[in-house]
């Protein structure tokens, strides 16, 4: 208030003359002086704007003319942030910049400009320890390239546990090797078994029978002939330790048959930040604009809302990223029977946009995307496609009979009374007739709902229970 005071009738000792000898009105002062006062919050003197400049410039320079160093820097500043790596190993992809993945003889623990593109450092990995990584690279750089897995683990075994093998094996980084990642992950756990043995035999300087001290020996390794996993396995686990798919996309095999779809998540790195607020304008998409868009269920949460009907949180992905979709309770109910991760689907649904939050598309529709029919099966109505063979409809209609005979166990011992409510409700949705029994305290219930043990039933199931409470025999 001292300065305000100053500034509208001024301090005739201080040299201050004051806006009132000048003729300014009192309220006309105080909106200049509260102009200032709020401009002042967020300005910089000279030589903070000076050198915010050359930053600037700087960085601009290095993103224009250096590329790959320049992200290369952004992402190693950001190794233990995955999910933030996982948008800017998007954005080099929509700049043509190629993704390299892990490789045990090429990757640094850092992301390293190698040719044209950037190779993901071993430490990015999720579920790796830094220090581990660090002993591997060690290891490498003073004795030389790994000449295979064996010699991997061999040398490496007293760095590495299975879990981090394990992450290595699906993030690729033994690709280079000439094995497929499931043949890796077949004989990973008993060759670590093996070499581990050896070195508790080498630190003990066990005798053999013969009086010699045990030589260290060879670790030979026989890959079962096995084929690699399918695409969407392969690349599920990928993700699972990498964030983001590296080798393949598998929406990527849909995309000529979504050209006609009015959204795609491209659109949402369209946008003008308001550097007072850090509000976003969108250029793209506007708020309660209807869209349409295909794309993979990436995750879902399911709640209950005050009423008790359930809805859900949909993560939609597509090759450019993701948007969550909202799915209220009348929605819910038509799309649950395949509601499940990695589930291609076309929606339709108003944009919404709101202050400090990203976008989200509010549902009116959702239908699955069969590649094979190449058509849309509506789950509205339940009703089978009209395209379908009969022999399917029939099937669909009418479980096999097989089936008749199994009996569906859940093991619900482990469950709150009000959420095997929950899981009766969905039982009731997959009307058939396969018995289920409920398990709970070495008890068996008889439930008076049969079912129709389809991949759907059993995707929600897992949304109640571990697999292993799951029986169906």
């Amino acid at each position: 208030m001292e300065h305000k005071a100053k500034f509208s009738y001024g301090a005739p000792d201080e040299g201050i003359t004051g806006c009132a000898a000048l003729g300014i009105p009192a309220e006309v002062a105080a909106k200049i002086f509260g102009d200032m006062e709020s401009f002042a919050s967020y300005a910089f003197n000279k030589s903070h704007a000076a050198a915010y400049a050359v930053v600037a410039y700087r960085t601009a320079y290095l993103k224009h003319f250096y590329p790959q160093e320049f992200l290369a820097g952004l992402l190693n500043d950001r190794i233990d942030k995955i999910e933030e790596i996982s948008k800017y190993i998007l954005y080099m992809k929509e700049k043509n910049i190629a993704v390299l993945p892990p490789d045990i003889n090429k990757s640094k623990d850092i992301f390293w400009v190698e040719g044209n593109g950037l190779r993901i450092g071993l430490g990015a990995l999720r579920g790796v320890g830094q220090e581990a990584i660090a002993a591997v690279i060690r290891e490498r750089n003073e004795n030389g390239l790994f000449k295979d897995f064996a010699d991997f683990v061999s040398r490496c075994a007293k760095y590495v546990n299975k879990r981090i093998v394990e992450s290595l094996i699906y993030a690729g980084a033994f690709d280079c090797f000439g094995y497929n990642r499931a043949q890796v992950a077949a004989v990973y756990e008993d060759v670590m078994t093996r070499v581990n043995a050896m070195d508790k035999q080498k630190a003990g300087d066990q005798i053999s029978l013969f009086g010699s001290i045990i030589e260290e020996q060879a670790i030979e390794v026989r890959f079962p002939n096995i084929p690699e996993y399918e695409v969407m396995e392969k690349l599920s686990k990928e993700k699972s330790v990498l964030g983001v798919y590296v080798s393949g996309h598998p929406f990527e095999k849909f995309l000529p048959y979504f050209k006609d779809k009015t959204f795609n998540c491209s659109m949402l790195n369209a946008y003008e930040e308001n550097e007072e607020t850090g509000v976003k304008t969108y250029t793209e998409i506007t708020d309660g604009q209807q869209v349409t868009m295909g794309g993979m269920i990436g995750a879902f949460k399911k709640l209950k809302t005050r009423s008790g009907s359930l809805m859900a949180f949909i993560t939609v992905e597509d090759m450019s990223g993701s948007i969550e979709c909202v799915c209220f309770p009348k929605i819910y109910e038509r799309i649950r029977g395949f509601l499940e991760t990695d589930r291609v689907v076309s929606l339709s649904g108003k944009i919404s946009i709101e202050d400090e939050k990203p976008p989200v598309i509010i549902l009116d529709k959702m239908t699955e995307f069969t590649l094979d029919e190449r058509t849309e099966t509506h789950t509205e109505n339940k009703a089978v496609n009209a395209f379908a063979q009969p022999e399917r409809a029939e099937k669909l209609q009418e479980p096999e009979k097989a089936d008749k005979d199994k009996i569906l166990w859940l093991n619900v011992g482990g469950m709150e009374d009000e959420d095997v409510d929950e899981l009766l409700e969905t039982l009731s949705f997959y009307a058939g007739e396969t018995t289920v029994y409920f398990v709970k305290n070495g008890k068996k219930m008889l439930c008076t709902q049969k079912v129709t043990p389809n991949r759907a039933l059993m995707a929600e199931l897992c949304s109640f229970l571990p697999e292993n409470c799951i029986k169906l025999v």
